[in-house]
């Protein structure tokens, strides 16, 4: 047999296709389900991506360096490539001891899981302290992607208005003012009606325009803001893509698929919009928020209000209730900031508040 079925994954993307590998003069020979070419391994450059054992399917890379993937069910491949690539009898193992190495995976799969419920949790807080701020940025950057994608078709973000724009930028200039943090921050509106906002790694703030539509006040709105600049100070978020990229490359070193690191992104923007941050960094990220507004002259009071309103209406039937739905108790938050808000000053003047609540139109 010189052709065989298989997926191919090119190591960039996390994109499965199904193609047919030709054995060719020189090398495997890749095409599409159209028959269109996609690549060609030299038999040379072919490397298993782990040991291949009975009922395992075979995985294959290009060089030792190689993020590509060819995965085979069928494990006569290996006899095919076996007179033009001896080298990769050597971690062909489908003939070994079946217990044994039952009992070596099985060790491997246990100590994995047992390591990251409880050392990843306690690992992702230094982790995310060292990592370079290019990568959290890039990462923040596909995060804000994945979010608007998601509303594809049904919103856009609101960049036609340059007075909007300005003062929103001016509120947040004023913001990052007050802490000395290594972030940019950098905020996009989208036109939706969902009351929410959330900060993804590296600085990016994404605030739904229904957040925007049923805050009542300026400060409030700066007190929201401020908040999730808090998150991104602490790193909440990076601590967060921490711990769901470690499984995800745990995971991969056991099965060798690199497609789910891809993911990532999907997944932390999915959760960003849904479920927020655990208890504790909303309280802390709220301490944060409100230290901010106190140095920035901003009342405290119109985030209290702001918590007050929510708590009000958080009924299933609400749309306020998105926002805040996993935070610790709304009416608890309005209390705490209003014992430690000293700011007394506007968030911003009328014109600019009606420039922001007008930026969609």
């Amino acid at each position: 047999m010189s052709s065989f079925r298989g997926a191919y994954t090119d190591g960039r993307t996390g994109q499965r296709q199904e193609i047919t590998a030709h054995l060719g003069g020189s090398g495997l020979n890749i095409l599409d389900d159209r028959n269109q070419f996609v690549a060609e391994w030299p038999y040379d450059s072919l490397r298993l991506v782990e040991e291949v054992y009975a009922g395992q399917p075979v995985r294959l890379k290009e060089g030792r360096k190689g993020t590509a993937r060819l995965t085979f069910v069928d494990h006569t491949v290996l006899d095919a490539l076996a007179p033009k690539a001896r080298h990769l009898k050597r971690r062909d193992l489908r003939h070994h001891n079946s217990v044994r190495r039952a009992a070596v995976w099985m060790a491997a799969l246990v100590v994995t899981v047992v390591g990251f419920i409880y050392g990843l949790p306690l690992a992702a807080e230094p982790v995310a302290s060292v990592i370079p701020l290019k990568w959290e940025e890039a990462l923040g950057r596909a995060v804000r992607d994945q979010a608007t994608t998601m509303f594809a078709g049904k919103a856009k973000t609101c960049t036609g208005s340059a007075e909007g724009t300005a003062a929103m930028d001016r509120l947040v200039t004023r913001l990052a003012g007050t802490v000395k943090t290594r972030y940019r921050f950098r905020v996009v509106v989208v036109d939706h009606e969902l009351v929410n906002a959330f900060a993804t790694p590296g600085g990016y703030i994404i605030v739904f325009r229904g957040l925007i539509d049923k805050t009542p006040t300026p400060e409030g709105l700066a007190g929201v803001m401020a908040h999730e600049m808090g998150h991104v100070v602490e790193r909440h978020g990076t601590e967060a893509v921490v711990r769901a990229i470690g499984m995800g490359i745990v995971l991969g070193a056991l099965f060798g698929d690199t497609s789910s690191i891809g993911g990532a992104a999907t997944d932390l923007a999915t959760n960003l919009m849904t479920k927020s941050h655990g208890r504790d960094a909303e309280r802390e990220a709220d301490v944060i928020g409100v230290g901010m507004l106190n140095r920035a002259d901003i009342r405290g009071a119109g985030f209290a209000d702001f918590f007050d309103r929510i708590a009000r209406m958080q009924r299933p039937s609400s749309g306020l209730s998105s926002y805040l739905s996993t935070h610790p108790s709304s009416t608890d938050r309005a209390r705490k900031v209003r014992a430690m808000a000293t700011g007394r000053g506007p968030a911003m003047s009328d014109a600019d508040w009606r420039a922001i609540k007008a930026m969609c139109r």
